[in-house]
């Protein structure tokens, strides 16, 4: 419902767009400039609500895009007013979307998840746009101060993130130049062709230094999340040919008819908004309806699903009353059967004990289930969470772990809940079948290649690991199977001077990571 009310606050933001540019035409404001602003502001409303539509996960950073959007939409409307009220908006607006660039872009680059220095930069930008917007109420003066202080300070603090973990934003250029590419090209071709279009026009470029980094941060970002159109609610019932008549349509028919009636081109931009908001709350409607199984549609097509799903559905169900069977009810069994003789100290003990240890039974088949990963934390903070809780859930051995990772590691989804898993299991095959007492664990990120290694000082070999029985070491051959089917590769040798080390190197594809990130 929280999700629904957000995307019905976009769609109305959109209608009082619509009205306001409506205002805007009828005043007879129509010379080139607001034209363009016209037709820029339709273009990120349209997209915006396309992109909400498309978020099926709900992801708070594309949330923040879309109202990034909506911010731009007004900022370049509002570029041509004269009222002082608007004028007032219109001044205000510049350092909150200079605010939520950067925090957008960095929230971006990591994916929503904690980095080194995010919450130092975060206070940093904040005050810093708190400083400008105050400056406001004082004076011209004091407002361009400190808008010149906000600007030098979020770009500082930009540069030092993006130069700190320069091994992430080098990971996300390689993956993602041909769109960026794309972008840069398509912008400057329709530039180019309208700069010549308009040659004879006085001030036709006028405010394109505002255009021209607005819609190629639109194109960039439109081109890296939405590698496939499989989101949008619409699409479960339309085909592609389908939609793009659809679109045709509706840029066809207010055509027509603003040609038939006389209008202006501003007015045929208006009605085309006015059919695209009509689209935008038919999506809604039609989201809410396929979330809450309301609709006929998804009744009849879960048929078609359903003999897909059985098997994993039924295996999963399997598993978990396995679990519950052999290591939740065993162990109530056991306290039911000695409360009759609770008044016993070491009965009391032993109920503790008893119940302890199915606490931690139970937290760590939920870790297997959904592996708890913190947004607000780093990848090698949540990983020694992982690492802690492992050891915690074994308090009879007193084996030393030894944790080597670098600082600005970044792993994006799902390589990080992969890595989750597989690092919990190694640990957990070391606590349980090495009889040493020090484990090595070494995570790195190098030219594109997770290395994950987990090597113990027990006196058991390669050989014992390797030729071990498969139904006695599942976990092992689960991470084995798992690795190769990413095209990784998983060596079991001997450590030095003894011991058992496993080594894990898969390759971390990035090209589809944010499309995976989103939905």
């Amino acid at each position: 419902m929280k999700n629904t009310i957000g995307r019905l606050l976009f769609w109305l933001n959109y209608i009082l767009v619509v009205l306001y540019m409506a205002h805007q035409v009828s005043r007879g404001q129509t010379i080139i400039e607001s034209s363009v602003a016209i037709l820029i502001s339709s273009l990120m409303l349209i997209d915006s609500t396309y992109i909400s539509a498309c978020n099926i996960r709900d992801n708070k950073v594309i949330t923040l895009f879309c109202g990034l959007l909506a911010l731009d939409s007004w900022y370049i409307l509002l570029s041509f007013s004269e009222s002082a009220a608007e004028g007032f908006i219109f001044i205000a607006l510049s350092p909150l979307i200079w605010y939520v660039s950067i925090r957008f872009v960095l929230m971006f680059l990591f994916q929503g998840s904690g980095y080194k220095f995010q919450k130092a930069v975060h206070v940093v930008l904040l005050a810093a746009c708190t400083g400008s917007l105050a400056g406001i109420c004082i004076s011209d003066r004091v407002y361009a101060c400190f808008y010149g202080i906000q600007f030098l300070l979020s770009c500082l603090c930009f540069l030092f993130i993006v130069i700190y973990h320069w091994k992430r934003a080098a990971f996300v250029l390689k993956n993602e130049w041909k769109s960026l590419s794309f972008s840069a090209a398509v912008i400057t071709f329709l530039f180019l062709l309208y700069y010549f279009a308009t040659l004879d026009v006085h001030g036709h470029i006028s405010n394109f230094g505002i255009y021209l980094p607005g819609l190629l941060f639109l194109m960039s970002i439109h081109g890296i999340v939405l590698k496939e159109n499989s989101g949008s609610p619409l699409s479960t019932i339309f085909s592609k040919k389908q939609l793009a008549l659809m679109i045709i349509l509706f840029l066809l028919i207010p055509g027509l008819a603003v040609m038939l009636t006389g209008g202006s081109y501003e007015e045929w931009c208006i009605a085309v908004n006015i059919l695209f908001s009509f689209t935008y709350i038919c999506n809604i409607v039609l989201g809410y309806n396929l979330r809450k199984g309301e609709s006929r549609l998804i009744k009849e097509s879960q048929y078609g699903e359903a003999l897909r799903q059985l098997k994993q559905e039924e295996l999963l169900k399997a598993e978990f009353a396995n679990f519950l069977h052999d290591d939740v009810l065993q162990d109530l069994l056991s306290v039911k059967n000695m409360m009759t003789k609770v008044h016993r100290p070491d009965v009391q003990d032993m109920i503790i004990e008893t119940l302890d240890g199915l606490n931690n039974h139970i937290r760590s088949q939920m870790q297997d289930y959904h592996p708890v990963i913190l947004k607000n934390l780093t990848a090698k903070e949540n990983y020694q969470n992982l690492i802690e809780a492992v050891s915690q859930s074994f308090p009879g051995r007193n084996m030393q772990i030894s944790f080597d990772c670098p600082e600005n590691l970044f792993l994006v989804e799902p390589y990080n809940v992969f890595i989750y898993r597989m690092l919990k299991e190694l640990l957990t095959n070391a606590f349980r079948h090495s009889d040493g007492s020090q484990v090595w664990v070494m995570l790195t990120l190098e030219n594109g290649t997770i290395e994950l290694s987990v090597s113990d000082d027990g006196n058991a070999g390669a050989n014992a690991l390797i030729t071990a029985d498969k139904a006695k070491h599942k976990g092992i051959a689960s991470v084995k199977e798992q690795v190769n089917n990413m095209d990784g590769l998983m060596t079991i040798s001997d450590n030095t001077p003894h011991g058992i080390r496993v080594q894990i190197s898969i390759p971390m594809k990035g090209d589809v990571s944010y499309q995976y990130f989103i939905s």
